[in-house]
This record gives structure tokens, C-alpha cells and sequence, in this order.
């Protein structure tokens, strides 16, 4: 009696190769485990810009130091030479999560200065707008502090 060297697989049906077989199956299970992972990761950053005319590039930098200052965060990251600030909210309002954390990208395009705002709450979701509300409670300190 001879044996087949697929003998093992004759109850799997149609897949003769065990090979194929596993391949599919890993590639389910990793499909599964991408999918989980993104549903767990629901981190969303928003984005809100301006643009201003009657200010240096100067004034609008100082300003939004300030400005960071003013909304409860503390700036980790200033990097006046490329226009970044990276900055971590002093109080984290999600015990249990990491804190919320905002960049401002200053850049001077065609006599204007860019002011573009991005908040992100890691691992939190937005059911209440803070996100929105922290790019409107900077961008109404970024209006005092240039006034």
C-alpha cells in the first residue's frame, strides 16, 4: 500500500496542499488582527489653520508660545527655525491614557503667516468636541496675544 505524501489532508476538502492551507489561515488571522488593532487605535487628530497679514513671522511665533501657555499646555518641542511647536496638556483630563497633545506649524508663504493647529487625544474618543475646543480656545488666545 502506498501513501500518499498529502494523505493528511484528505478530510480539508479541496486543499490538497497543506501549505496553501496554512497560508490562508495565517492570512485570515492576520487580517483579523489588523482589523482589532484599528478598531482599538481610534486616535483622530483635527486640524484647524489661519492666516494672518499684519503680523511678522516673529510676533505670530511669540504669540503662540504664549498661546500654548494660555490653553494648559506646556511646550516640550519649539523650533522657531522651522515654524514647530509640540506641546503636552499640563492637566490629563482621560486618567488611564496619555495626555493630549497639540502642534502649531508657523510658516510665511506669500506675505502671509500660516498658523496651523493639530490637537490628538491618544486613545480617547471625542464624543464631546474636545479636540474642537481646544483649536478654538488657541486660536481666540492667539488673537489676544497679537492683539
Amino acid at each position: 500500500m502506498r501513501i500518499s505524501r498529502f494523505s493528511a489532508c484528505q478530510n480539508l476538502g479541496n486543499f490538497k496542499h497543506p501549505i496553501l492551507f496554512a497560508a490562508v489561515g495565517f492570512g485570515v488571522l492576520f487580517l483579523i488582527g489588523c482589523a482589532s488593532l484599528r478598531e482599538a487605535d481610534q486616535t483622530e487628530i483635527y486640524m484647524k489653520s489661519k492666516s494672518y497679514r499684519s503680523h511678522s513671522f516673529d510676533e505670530v511665533w511669540t504669540a503662540a508660545l504664549r498661546s500654548v501657555n494660555d490653553i494648559d499646555f506646556v511646550t516640550r518641542k519649539a523650533a522657531k527655525e522651522i515654524g514647530f511647536i509640540h506641546a503636552l496638556a499640563k492637566v490629563n483630563p482621560s486618567p488611564g491614557s496619555l495626555p493630549p497633545q497639540m502642534n502649531v506649524i508657523i510658516r510665511e508663504e506669500d506675505g502671509r503667516i500660516d498658523v496651523n493647529f493639530h490637537i490628538e487625544l491618544p486613545g480617547q474618543k471625542d464624543e464631546t468636541g474636545k479636540r474642537r475646543t481646544y483649536a478654538n480656545q488657541f486660536f481666540k488666545a492667539l488673537k489676544r496675544n497679537l492683539d
